[in-house]
């Protein structure tokens, strides 16, 4: 074998390999956390809440009078069915609740999604909302979208200067957080629109806002599981009674 064949199998082998790493790499990146046993329950049609799935993700209708819709943007790298369970609680409250399911579970690479959920009941008053990422997210779609008539942001806070606007905004946050970076927080607060609702949930950590256990980074929550969603259902359906109910 002459030495040049040599060369290029070894470079093409080489190539080989640092291809299947990046592969890898990437999978391993891009991993989501999982949507776990009580999140795929909340799932389920029950005679409460009927449960379907939809070209955008999944829609919660409550059995009774509907009095507004929310689209839910998940926060970054979470399957999007971790916050089943909170939504079917919102859903219960009368709101029609569009959970979304975006490409890579990273909300940044559909930030329009919430139109195909908004376009199925136009006639509906709605807010929208997201978790981390997708609450940045929720937040550049208000900002460009002047029908919301809501914003509800889950341990989020704006990327850009929503000072001037004055759309009604829920800031909910867990007094437990370790993933969120509080001097970014700090630094963000003249961005949120005026006169936002702020409010934080003692006990509650960051993953807690879902269904999908420990996230890197954060620090053990001291609420239980189910008392952290209902409490973040409660606040969250105490503020869209009156955002969406105002004129």
């Amino acid at each position: 074998m002459s030495k040049y064949r040599v060369f290029w199998l070894v470079f093409f082998g080489g190539l080989l390999l640092f291809a299947g790493a990046m592969v890898w790499y990437t999978r391993q990146a891009l991993k989501p956390y999982p949507a776990n046993q009580a999140a795929q329950a909340a799932l389920q049609t029950d005679a409460q809440v009927q449960v379907r799935a939809a070209p955008y993700g999944w829609v919660f209708l409550p059995q009774g009078p509907v009095k507004g819709g929310l689209a839910f943007y998940p926060g970054g790298l979470v399957e999007p069915q971790a916050y089943a369970p909170v939504m079917r609680r919102i859903a219960q409250g009368g709101y029609r609740v569009a959970l979304l399911q975006v490409r890579f579970n990273l909300a940044v690479t559909e930030q329009g999604k919430a139109r195909q959920a908004i376009a199925e009941a136009p006639d509906l008053p709605w807010a929208v909302g997201g978790h981390s990422l997708g609450g940045v997210v929720a937040s550049n779609f208000a900002d460009s979208n002047p029908s919301v008539k809501a914003l509800v942001m889950w341990a989020a806070y704006p990327q850009n200067n929503l000072s001037g606007k004055r759309i009604p905004t829920l800031a909910l946050f867990g007094e437990k957080d370790g993933v969120i970076r509080q001097e970014q927080l700090q630094a963000a607060q003249g961005k949120f629109p005026q006169g936002t609702l702020r409010e934080t949930i003692p006990g509650l950590n960051h993953a807690g806002f879902g269904s999908y256990g420990p996230q890197r980074g954060d620090t053990p929550a001291t609420i239980a599981p189910e008392a952290g969603w209902d409490e973040v259902a409660k606040r969250t359906e105490v503020f869209l009674d009156q955002a969406l109910s105002a004129p």
